[in-house]
């Protein structure tokens, strides 16, 4: 009987960059440019759906290739054992905290689509937490410069100049989210500012919809496709040295929760990709885990991801505002950021030390 086997390709970053053009020439081609990217009601059949399970087939082709790699470093002892460190108890609270939060948001959207939609109007909750937690994170990185000589990582010019750029990006995000405080102050809107979407003063609105796919799309990268990179010991040649700046499994989950929150943008091929995607990488390190607790953790929020979306697929046309799904979304991105700042912290004050890493994993084995 032939059997056909799997296994990661050679040169695997390169076919994925020239099998990303041709995907992108075939999307274009086939939806346009606008549809592409088109907001408003989720299409969910027709062409729309087959238009989906293709997105569904290449996720899934793409993550099995990153998994069987994962799984042969496995069987040779060469995967670091990442993914089966345990979160700390104040992290499985958060954890906890978290998800009692996405239920309760869901119970919102349901029960009381008014209330749903008042905690994301502008200057409530959902947009001044946002800014805050940004802003903390700023703090956090600033304030990590000064253990950069204590670290254990030779590139420390490389890393104080990463904490000041990560710093300096953050701030920036807090303050476009509350218009650099012209609510607050209540100044006039320049007249270079007046034109754009909204007529306040910030940069985003001058191309709201560019910003924001690219704002999603850095988060899913940042968040949740380098962490996944790193627990399956997959990260380009390129980025190794620079582990510091990249998440763990703590950051990955509770990141990824933004990656569900979609309604008005669902349509849009970077909306679909990055959330089948996402559900794949949390199925991998399930097969990937060999920690009973770190297995019931990743399939608890693999449950609460698909809980979350099938929600917003089916009732979210109560919503008043198509687009209240799309704040929580981005109230969530600024958490993920707050614990990646978390996440680099502890890095720099622990140093990444593989050699220690090995061994836990080789005594839990034993």
């Amino acid at each position: 009987m032939m059997t056909l086997k799997l296994s990661f390709p050679k040169h695997f970053w390169l076919s994925l960059c020239f099998f990303t053009i041709v995907f992108f020439l075939i999307e274009i081609s086939l939806y346009g440019l606008v549809d592409s990217l088109k907001e408003g009601t989720p299409e969910l059949f027709g062409i729309y759906a087959l238009r989906s399970l293709f997105f569904i087939i290449i996720s899934a082709v793409l993550i099995l290739l990153i998994h069987l790699h994962a799984v042969q470093k496995q069987q040779q002892n060469q995967l670091i054992g990442w993914i089966d460190q345990r979160w700390s108890k104040s992290q499985k609270k958060t954890a906890l905290g978290t998800l009692f939060f996405v239920l309760l948001s869901i119970v919102f959207l349901v029960l009381d689509p008014a209330l749903f939609s008042y905690l994301a109007h502008e200057d409530i909750f959902i947009e001044p937490l946002s800014a805050f937690l940004f802003l903390a994170g700023a703090a956090i990185f600033l304030r990590q410069v000064g253990n950069v000589p204590r670290s254990n990582s030779p590139q420390k010019k490389w890393l104080i100049t990463g904490l000041y750029i990560l710093a300096g990006i953050f701030f920036v995000i807090a303050m476009e989210e509350v218009s650099w405080l012209q609510r607050v102050v209540e100044f006039e809107t320049p007249d270079a500012f007046a034109l754009n979407k909204q007529g306040e003063f910030n940069i985003h609105n001058f191309a709201t919809g560019m910003f924001e796919y690219a704002f999603y799309s850095g988060a899913f990268v940042c968040l949740v496709v380098l962490p996944f990179l790193h627990l399956t010991s997959v990260i380009p040649k390129y980025l190794q040295g620079l582990e510091i700046f990249i998440g763990d499994s703590f950051t990955l989950c509770l990141s990824s929760i933004f990656i569900a929150y979609n309604y008005d943008l669902w349509n849009a091929f970077p909306t679909q990709i990055p959330y089948f995607m996402t559900l794949f990488m949390l199925v991998s390190l399930v097969f990937l885990s060999r920690q009973r607790q770190m297995q019931n953790i990743f399939i608890a929020f693999f449950i609460m991801l698909l809980m979350t979306q099938i929600s917003f697929l089916t009732v979210g046309h109560n919503m008043p505002r198509l687009w209240d799904a799309t704040e929580y979304k981005e109230g969530f991105i600024a958490f993920g950021f707050f614990l990646y700042a978390l996440n680099v912290r502890r890095n720099l004050l622990q140093g990444i030390d593989y050699q220690s890493v090995k061994a836990t994993t080789a005594s839990t084995k034993a």
